[in-house]
């Protein structure tokens, strides 16, 4: 589930207890000589703001000061230019992005700010407030240094960012009352799929970001959204449950949370859910609980329900997609059975990219032959190879190392293929591979269903045997 976010907030927390002492003004070189509750106070709470969804200048009394405390840090890199604040309560938040790097270093977590909102621009992007400048002519976009100094005034006073945490489980989190506000979620853990991945995974992301899940004890789930730019970025998902504090924010119909800091993720307790797989083992595998290496085996399928796609004999995986070989018969309810797989996503679209296995074990020391019957249909490009690797470069359920695949289709005279659009309407042998002498050990036959939007050929196998 991957979706872009580009505009995010993150919090740390920074301070322990309630702090009276003025600021040096590091990043705009002026010091605070004098806290800003001398000279400021806010006329009008942040939730009386009214905005639309496009961008219009702030139309309040002259004058208006609205007060709100950070819950949004760009410390660890996870966020970019925008800074996320709250009401004490926590029951209103909104964000405000600028053109300011290292906001952090003066308007830490807890922290109290004071804006100024004449001269600004509000909108409601995805629910939650937003107070910026005009952007694009109807968005709410990035204050300038200038004007963000002006505008958003840090006070002198921080509190424990505890006055301001709401501890909540996932389906209460999930609200857009909770946009931009700090959150502690409650009793979580990531999803299987996840855990020794790490937080960041090229391989895996969308918009410079990558989505894991967080899920609870009721499999409720909520994204949760790392930057490549993260200092944690490398770090490796964690297996156990706990809690984990962030900032709730959206984009489009999607809730995503964002930690601050690995502190965050505090993870140390049972994980109550399914083991996740060891690292290095296949998401997606599905290994028989029967696999023996043997010198001889008759494979018709007849003994599968209809539909089957795990099989006690064999290991089925997939390295695209999630489809699997599956058993199917002809004539319906009466006929032969096989096993198919195809790319096919109904007449109208494309296909569905596929790269599909099925690992059939064998003795090569004591087996002479491997063959098998074939029937081809819908022609649109050749979509199956057949190899043999050994047990010592794959172990049944872990990834599948594709350099160590021995390409045999070719010994396999009688694999043909119609014409494009035409199929064959009965299965024929496919040939027969004979095993030079020199193969020896266990490892397995595998069957790959190679697939794309444009080659969706429909696969048929029957008849395996090992002799």
């Amino acid at each position: 589930m991957k979706t872009v976010f580009n505009k995010s907030v993150i919090a740390f927390a920074m301070s322990a207890g309630l702090l009276a002492s003025c600021v040096n003004d590091d990043d705009y070189k002026t010091p605070v000589l004098q806290c800003a509750e001398a000279t400021i106070s806010p006329t009008m709470e942040p939730q009386a703001i009214t905005a639309v969804d496009n961008a219009a200048k702030f139309n309040g009394p002259s004058g208006s000061v609205i007060q709100a405390y950070v819950v949004s840090s760009d410390v660890s890199g996870n966020f970019f230019k925008t800074i996320s604040l709250q009401t004490l309560d926590g029951s209103f938040g909104f964000s405000v992005p600028a053109d300011v790097t290292s906001i952090f270093r003066k308007m830490e977590p807890g922290r109290m700010v004071f804006i100024k909102m004449d001269s600004t621009y509000v909108d409601t992007e995805f629910g939650s407030l937003r107070i910026g400048a005009l952007y694009n002519g109807n968005q709410v976009g990035r204050l300038t240094p200038a004007d963000f100094k002006e505008i958003v005034i840090p006070s002198c006073t921080v509190v424990n960012e505890e006055q301001l945490v709401q501890k909540l489980s996932i389906q209460d989190a999930m609200k857009d009352s909770r946009l931009n506000t700090l959150i502690e979620l409650q009793n979580v853990e990531f999803v299987k799929e996840s855990v020794y991945d790490t937080y960041y995974d090229a391989g895996n992301a969308i918009g410079g970001a990558t989505n894991h899940y967080l899920e609870d004890a009721t499999g409720r789930r909520v994204i949760f959204r790392t930057s490549e730019f993260t200092s944690y970025a490398s770090s490796k998902v964690p297996k156990e449950s706990g809690t984990v504090r962030g900032v709730m924010t959206k984009y489009n119909s999607d809730y995503q949370f964002i930690a601050r800091t690995e502190d965050d993720i505090k993870l140390t307790q049972t994980r109550f859910g399914d083991a996740p797989p060891e690292p290095g083992q296949s998401q997606s595998a599905q290994v028989g609980s029967q696999i023996a290496f043997a010198g001889s085996l008759t494979e018709n399928f007849e003994s599968y329900a209809l539909n089957a796609s795990a099989f006690p004999k064999y290991v089925a995986d997939y390295t695209v997609g999630n489809r699997y070989w599956q058993v199917k018969q002809f004539p319906a309810s009466t006929g032969n059975k096989y096993i198919e797989m195809t790319s096919f996503n109904g007449a109208s679209n494309p296909g569905a990219p596929s790269k599909t296995y099925l690992f059939v074990p064998a003795d090569f020391t004591t087996a002479n032959t491997f063959s098998f019957s074939k029937e081809i249909r819908y022609m649109t490009g050749e979509a199956l190879k057949v190899y043999y690797i050994k047990a010592a470069d794959y172990q049944a359920g872990f990834a599948i190392d594709a350099t160590k695949l021995v390409n045999i289709t070719n010994s396999f005279t009688n694999l043909t293929y119609p014409a494009n659009g035409e199929s064959q309407n009965s299965f024929s042998t496919a040939g027969t591979y004979n095993l030079p002498a020199d193969l020896t050990g266990n490892g397995y036959f595998v069957f790959e269903y190679n697939g794309t939007s444009t080659v969706t050929t429909t696969i048929q196998i029957d008849d395996i045997a090992i002799n």
